[in-house]
């Protein structure tokens, strides 16, 4: 056989290889290989699901103490349970008795939440003198009145002087404003004034309705925010605190540094001198004459 024959022969066997292998891609196309041949498609997708959601992430979470003050019969205890249990039943709410609590947790984003704990005091007269006991260390406080109840709204000046008495921090404590009953249509308060009240105390100001729902979530998600910010920026605070110290001893070493290669350059001078000295020819001295 000529080397032209095998030649042509070669390029035909090539030709039938990459056909054959064009038709095998061809077939498989858009087949999916499993990793586990003992799994169907269906339980191969759960099992890499499971997988996925075994994976833990780590959550910060921020503690907060949460107030409600206020005369009696606003709302404060509705305001609550509507957050909590999201239910609202008049007829099984009573006025509170000193001071009750509750805790909820409120997700901030994948890696943040905040435990809330809501006290909720007594809003008669008798237990007014223990309110400031009760407001200790809160990191946020909720001033509620009664929008149909104008006495409420005239009664908040003594609400805000019983806590200037309580031992918190008054410049980072976040307060707001709660106008509650907005769903009544027997208002004595307008919205206005109630927002012209909380901007002259420096203060935010919501309307809600615990009997309808309307902006309680949103209360809680604007308090729980705004005390979140001031923790982080004491936090960062601290940081720049412990940072600005780390500066200083470090100064402090870089003095000493310079202090100490300055009197070696010092002592070498004198030693220089010392050379001088000793090198320096002798004056001869002049012959007394003897008397």
């Amino acid at each position: 056989m000529s080397s032209f024959e095998n030649k042509k022969n070669a390029k035909e066997i090539l030709k039938e290889s990459s056909n054959s292998n064009a038709n095998f891609e061809s077939n498989f196309k858009g087949i999916s290989i499993s990793q586990n041949p003992n799994m169907n498609p269906k339980e191969e997708e759960d099992d890499i699901n499971k997988s996925n959601s075994d994976i833990e992430v780590n959550i910060t979470t921020y503690p907060l103490k949460i107030c409600f003050t206020g005369n009696s019969n606003v709302g404060k205890t509705s305001i609550i349970q509507r957050f909590i249990n999201n239910k609202f039943d008049e007829e099984k709410i009573t006025s509170t008795i000193s001071c009750n609590f509750e805790t909820k947790k409120l997700k901030v984003d994948p890696y943040t939440e905040l435990n809330m704990q809501i006290w909720d005091t007594a809003g008669q007269e008798r237990f007014r003198s223990l309110t400031a006991s009760y407001l200790r260390d809160s990191n946020g406080i909720f001033i509620v009145f009664d929008l149909s109840n104008k006495k409420s709204f005239d009664d908040l000046a003594s609400w805000f002087e019983e806590i200037g008495k309580a031992e918190i921090n008054q410049k980072n404590c976040v307060k707001i404003l709660i106008g509650n009953k907005l769903d009544s249509k027997e208002k004595e308060v307008d919205n206005d004034t109630a927002k012209k009240f909380a901007e002259e105390k420096g203060i935010k100001y919501l309307p809600v309705s615990a009997k309808d729902g309307i902006n309680i979530v949103s209360m809680f998600e604007i308090m729980g925010d705004a005390c979140l910010k001031v923790i982080q920026k004491e936090e960062n605070d601290e940081d720049n605190d412990d940072n600005d110290g780390n500066k200083i001893i470090i100064n402090k070493e870089e003095i000493k540094k310079s202090q100490n290669s300055e009197n070696k350059e010092e002592i070498k001078e004198k030693e220089k001198n010392k050379i001088n000295l000793n090198n320096k020819p002798l004056v001869k001295q002049k012959n007394k004459r003897c008397c």
